[in-house]
């Protein structure tokens, strides 16, 4: 069957099932699927209900389902579509844990009851990102509902702890859930999405000699035998130097599908006091004393077709010169940890003219979409993939407010979405010409 007929038959399945996507969608939004890594009691977190109600749904459809706790309460679901291999696999990745919703008072509707406003589906996780699980489950049920015999499997993988740092879908990979490329379906406006740059979470230590403030004169001014050095000015030359170098990056790094000035290092944390406990400073609401200990955290972001242990290189040797132009900096150097609270997202280089991107533009022009590429301006699961060299790309629906008050995700184009997920499924598995198309 030729590409028209085809589409056409995806056009009238999508119109005849736009009703059950919805209330699909509207009855995972109504689980509190929310990270337990935001919640005071982990045990009021819905996501178990969520996964076991998603399991029993594709069991429903045929589909082979394994679920398993990533860690307590806190499952995964994999559901497999069975085709004529299971190489080559086309995966589909979405994650069902959310962000909490925050101050109610500054939603319109309830968070945890989906609502549709002109066109639009309100809800927490609408867009973030219970709408892309949706249109990869509906993938699925179009394959069963046609009864089309796939020549690669589909693995949906349905996946915990996005929001925290990845566990779920690394937990997914090490139980050997791989394939021949993956597409994530996080919001992008529609639009292809084969790149997103890398993250570290870096964390630097820094130490100086506490003593009494009432002597920081004989510290500051010459003619004295120093003895307390204020770590509190030792972090602020460091970080002033970073601040540099971020600006530095930004106006000599470029990447043609991301903004300028990307390679942003953003100071997150920074904590200074007397003393060391648990690596942290003890004491920290004393002024009169010359604090030693300071904690200054990190979010570095690098390009896509950068190395990530090169960038490591840059940065430590970025630091230890900063160093070397202060006498105690040099003689006691900050520790530096990367991959701090186990945020360590590699980058994700996909190239426009893959097979897997390529099957999605094809997909997209079948329904009169001229394809448009971006890269990812904040990180995802499909860093994951693409460190275990599975081709990565993002693609998902428009909406806005993900992580705010009043989160919807756009109806119409949710709809688009899953028509050019189910024909880029159909390129991948080259049945556009065959009688399966039927």
């Amino acid at each position: 069957m030729n590409k028209f007929q085809c589409s056409e038959m995806v056009n009238e399945w999508m119109r005849k099932n736009q009703e059950h996507m919805v209330g699909l969608l509207k009855e995972m939004v109504g689980f509190k699927s929310i990270n337990p890594k935001f919640l005071n009691s982990a045990s009021s977190s819905e996501s178990d209900q969520l996964q076991e109600f998603l399991k029993d749904y594709l069991l429903s459809l045929g589909l082979r389902v394994d679920k398993w706790d990533v860690y307590d309460n806190q499952p995964n679901v994999v559901a497999t579509l069975k085709g004529k291999t299971s190489e080559n696999s086309l995966i589909l990745n979405g994650h069902i844990d959310v962000v909490p919703a925050g101050d109610l008072s500054q939603w319109t509707t309830d968070p945890w009851k989906a609502q549709i406003y002109d066109g639009k589906l309100f809800g927490r996780g609408t867009l973030d990102m219970k709408a892309g699980v949706a249109s990869n489950i509906m993938v699925s049920k179009f394959m069963v509902d046609h009864g089309i015999q796939l020549n690669h499997d589909l693995q949906l993988h349905i996946v915990v702890d996005e929001e925290g740092g990845g566990s779920g879908t690394r937990s997914a990979l090490n139980r050997g859930y791989t394939g021949g490329g993956v597409i994530v379906t996080e919001p992008t406006d529609a639009v292809l999405t084969p790149v997103e740059g890398g993250l570290y979470w870096l964390r630097l230590r820094v130490k100086g000699n506490n003593a009494h403030s009432g002597w920081r004169y004989s510290h500051i001014y010459p003619g004295y035998q120093r003895t307390g050095v204020n770590v509190i000015e030792k972090s602020l030359k460091i970080l002033q130097a970073i601040m540099e170098l971020e600006r530095d990056w930004g106006l000599n790094k470029y990447h043609p599908l991301l903004p300028p000035g990307i390679t942003t290092i953003n100071p997150g944390v920074m904590l200074a006091g007397a003393g060391n406990k648990d690596g942290y400073p003890e004491t920290v609401s004393n002024p009169a004393i010359v604090p030693d200990h300071c904690v200054m955290e990190f979010a570095l972001k690098y390009l896509p077709d950068e190395d990530p242990e090169e960038i490591k290189k840059q940065f430590e040797e970025f630091i230890r010169c900063v160093c070397y132009s202060d006498s105690w900096l040099k003689e006691c150097p900050p520790e530096i940890e990367w991959g701090v609270h186990g945020v360590s997202f590699p980058p994700v280089n996909t190239p426009i003219d893959h097979r897997l991107v390529a099957a999605a533009a094809t997909s997209q022009k079948t329904f009169g979409i001229d394809p448009t590429y971006k890269g990812f301006t904040a990180v995802s699961d499909a860093a994951f993939y693409a460190k275990n060299n599975i081709p990565s790309m993002l693609y998902g629906p428009c909406g806005a407010r993900l992580h705010g008050p009043d989160e919807y995700v756009e109806l119409a184009s949710l709809y688009e979405v899953t028509k050019v997920l189910i024909m880029t499924t159909l390129e991948w598995n080259n049945l556009i010409q065959e009688e399966s198309c039927k």
